[in-house]
């Protein structure tokens, strides 16, 4: 799969996505940004995915891609193998059951070409937008996916990313040097997004682009649900939330294998942050939450960050 001249690789995992996956293709060419191959990698669909994307390679014989997983990997896996298998300069992730507005490539390469042109194409960097969320008709159901969970991207510290994914990885773009630095994605990582936002924070730019450029749909086979955010009035209900229990075990595991791979290359602060994260559990309510609070690990916003220090 050589890259001939294409800027973009667009990484793709399917698995049973027949539904909505035409729907995304056709989003995915009609892109104002044409200099783009797309790399697929499928995850032993048993539905017709296969057979649609066939169809979109004779249409397309130079600039779509597929291989198959030769056993179950799962979407995290499935992106990092893609990620790997990448030559080009840029690459975007996508999912197969969203749709992207026709400028967001030339968005996303507008704001990368701008962020290089100041700090260099060693930096590595992460561009990321938002996202208006539909049900399985397209149906709008939330204008804003930043607004209904409370969250201020422009916020992305490392200390937020480390307890909050704020970046969806279907609207991402990154640079080689953000792939040199972050691949492969550790098998203890929450997602591929989760992990590339964490390591742009940490050692580059993670740069919000504050539009809606997909349409994150939700339905039942959704990996990750985008969430129905907080809300004022159970901001202090403290029965137990298994998922969010989960996200936080989950944070923990990632901020391990973080710890891990960059420990030498972090300064005092940032292991100062990962300490504090790790060894919060064992204190006591309260103490804990200052502690979190003083090195950093906080949510976006004021009603994002009670919340957060609540639950946790």
């Amino acid at each position: 799969m050589n890259s001939w001249n294409y800027e973009i690789d667009v990484l793709m995992a399917t698995w049973n996505g027949s539904p909505f996956l035409e729907e995304q293709l056709s989003s995915l060419f009609c892109q104002t940004f044409e200099n783009f191959r797309l790399l697929l990698r499928d995850d032993g669909s048993t539905d017709s995915t296969l057979q649609i994307v066939e169809q979109y390679r004779s249409q397309y014989p130079d600039r779509v891609f597929l291989r198959n997983n030769l056993a179950r990997q799962g979407a995290c896996r499935t992106f990092s193998l893609l990620a790997e298998e990448s030559t080009a300069p840029y690459v975007a992730f996508c999912d197969q059951d969203d749709i992207w507005r026709s400028d967001k490539l030339a968005l996303s390469m507008s704001a990368m070409k701008a962020i290089e042109a100041q700090h260099g194409i060693q930096m590595p960097v992460l561009v990321f937008s938002d996202m208006a969320i539909v049900d399985e008709d397209r149906k709008l159901m939330a204008p804003s996916l930043w607004k209904q969970a409370h969250v201020n991207p422009a916020r992305a510290s490392f200390g937020a990313m480390l307890v909050q994914n704020l970046v969806a990885g279907c609207t991402t773009l990154a640079n080689r040097s953000l792939l040199l630095k972050a691949m492969p994605v550790p098998e203890t990582a929450s997602m591929h997004d989760s992990w590339l936002g964490l390591v742009a924070a940490a050692f580059g730019i993670c740069h919000p682009i504050h539009e809606t450029t997909v349409q994150y749909r939700q339905h039942r086979g959704n990996a990750i649900g985008a969430g129905r955010g907080w809300r004022l009035g159970n901001i202090f209900r403290l029965r137990y939330d298994r998922q969010f229990d989960e996200r936080i075990a989950a944070s923990r595991r990632q901020s391990k294998a973080f710890a891990s791979r960059y420990g030498h290359l972090l300064t005092h602060r940032q292991k100062d942050v990962l300490q504090a994260w790790s060894s919060s559990q064992v204190l006591p309510p309260f103490v804990r939450q200052w502690n979190l609070h003083r090195s950093g690990l906080r949510g976006t916003t004021l009603l994002n960050h009670l919340a957060f220090l609540v639950r946790v």
